[in-house]
């Protein structure tokens, strides 16, 4: 009887880390999550990432019953919107934001009158903003001269957990895509940029291949987290581009719509033009010289996020002790409501300000979840329409992530889009992707698309209901107007950066 082969993913996410491990067939073996004690959008100290990580993966091998030696390979994710400034031997020298930090509001207005916006563009295919690495970097030069006189290297979240399972510096394009450093038509760091600002491009950690294998397991490193000496660990890659590859969203013209967790949007293409509206950036793809426009915070997790620590804390405490996922609980709430939430409505924050809208006697619980799940559709709508104004085609639509768990949410998408939406049901997305590169890598598939084909899991597709989709055409124009003025008409979050124009 042939022994077991197992994939360790592991996605460092903006308020946890999501681990699970993989059998060679795409059944999952073990799961978890481990927060990190801080609320979206606070500092945080980057040695919490791996602390996280090394009890994290102790625990997940007790609960799956799982010898270390047994784990094949690791891959790791991460938002692509965070970095740790570390010195020369990889120790992290400050706390950092995942995500939109506002303290950097100022460096971003600064880098983009610096390199100028069209300059910045047509360099990086980026805009400004205050997830972007660069505009924390100039922060981090202005205000602290201690760390930044230290600096060694500027890794992405996940590489961040590389250095410290390996003591290799790498990273992907896609990560790399999202910093405004970074060429993504040549898939190298823009020299030009970085000397501009006086940033050393020694600094920053080579490019590989996802499916490469970066270095192995230290024996330090292994006494610390319980994996077994010399242990692979491959390239992996950024938070969207590995819940595409846990979606099997690889062909071009393949969308896939992350519903819960940080909310990306990612279309393939064979080249992808820049979106004027600033809805979508392009980035590199998993495959080489294949370009993606990818959002994030569109369908994200926070408004539900809040609804269960505040109106709903008692109903997901419950779930939780009856060993139900809180998620159940959410979508048995929106089902009992109408489409178009009699009129309530969520603005996600990744488009603007965000929040709840027409609030009045008579909306309930119920409410605000289906105003969630319609926000994050909706805005979704938006992105996707974006990319097809740039000459994009999409021909598939995928739904995954935590959201993806139940069918109601991914119905909503589909009649919102007025499409058939497939359902890819994977616990912790981005970790179950990039451990599903990690097979190519050690051999327990011969390509990454025979890992995919073997280890992917999708139903569906669900069809768009004709009534509930002719009221969500309906409402769109209503939806766009008041996103419009709550972003007074400047450019969301979401960046831009270009692979190929």
């Amino acid at each position: 009887m042939a022994t077991p082969a197992y994939l360790l993913g592991i996605d460092v996410g903006r308020t946890g880390l999501g681990l699970v491990v993989l059998d060679g067939n795409g059944a999952v073996a073990a799961s978890s999550r481990r927060a990190f004690g801080q609320a979206a959008g606070e500092p945080i100290d980057p040695q919490d990432w791996w602390r996280a990580a090394r009890t994290g993966i102790k625990e997940l091998l007790r609960k799956g019953g799982l010898d270390p030696d047994l784990i094949r390979a690791v891959g790791v994710s991460g938002d692509s919107h965070a970095f740790a400034a570390c010195d020369k031997d990889g120790r992290s020298l400050c706390a950092t934001v995942l995500g939109a930090d506002p303290r950097v509001e100022e460096s971003a207005a600064e880098l983009a009158r610096v390199i100028g916006p069209r300059n910045l563009a047509n360099i990086s295919g980026g805009i400004a903003s205050t997830s972007s690495t660069t505009a924390k970097l100039m922060w981090l030069k202005a205000n602290e001269k201690r760390v930044w006189h230290d600096l060694g290297w500027v890794l992405p979240a996940k590489d961040f957990l590389r250095f410290r399972l390996t003591g290799v510096a790498a990273t992907d394009a896609c990560d790399a895509s999202a910093t405004l450093l970074f060429n993504p038509k040549a898939r190298a760091w823009s020299k030009q940029v970085a000397q501009t600002l006086g940033i050393d491009v020694g600094w920053l950690p080579p490019i590989v291949a996802a499916t490469a294998m970066t270095g192995r397991i230290t024996d330090a490193a292994a006494k610390e987290c319980g994996l077994a000496p010399g242990t692979p660990v491959i390239g992996g890659a950024g938070h969207a581009a590995a819940v595409a590859v846990a979606a099997g969203a690889m062909a071009v013209g393949t969308a896939v719509v992350e519903l819960g967790a940080v909310g990306a949007v990612m279309i393939a293409a064979t080249e992808a033009s820049r979106d004027v509206s600033g809805r979508l950036r392009v980035s590199c793809h998993i495959a080489p010289g294949r370009a993606a426009h990818e959002a994030v915070g569109i369908a994200g997790a926070e408004g539900l996020d809040w609804l269960m620590e505040t109106v709903l804390a008692s109903e997901a405490a419950q779930a939780r002790r009856n060993q139900r996922d809180p998620q159940e609980i959410l979508s048995e709430l929106a089902s009992e409501i109408a489409p178009g939430a009699d009129g309530c409505l969520y603005v996600p924050a990744g488009r603007s300000l965000g929040g709840f809208l027409g609030l009045r006697p008579g909306i309930g619980r119920g409410h605000l979840v289906r105003a969630a799940y319609e926000g994050g559709a909706l805005a979704a709508r938006d992105v996707l329409d974006a990319a097809t104004a740039t000459g994009t085609t999409i021909d598939r639509v995928i739904a995954a992530g935590p959201g993806a768990s139940g069918n109601l949410w991914p119905q909503i998408l589909a009649d919102v889009l007025d499409r058939a939406v497939d359902v890819a049901p994977v616990a912790e997305a981005a970790a179950a992707g990039v451990a599903i590169l990690a097979a190519p890598a050690v051999g327990v598939h011969k390509s990454l698309d025979a890992a995919i084909q073997a280890m992917v899991r999708r139903h569906g597709p669900l069809q768009p209901r004709k009534a509930a989709a002719s009221g969500y055409t309906a409402l769109i124009p209503r939806h766009r107007r008041i996103v419009s003025g709550i972003a007074g008409d400047a450019l969301p979050v979401a960046e831009v950066s270009e692979a190929s124009t």
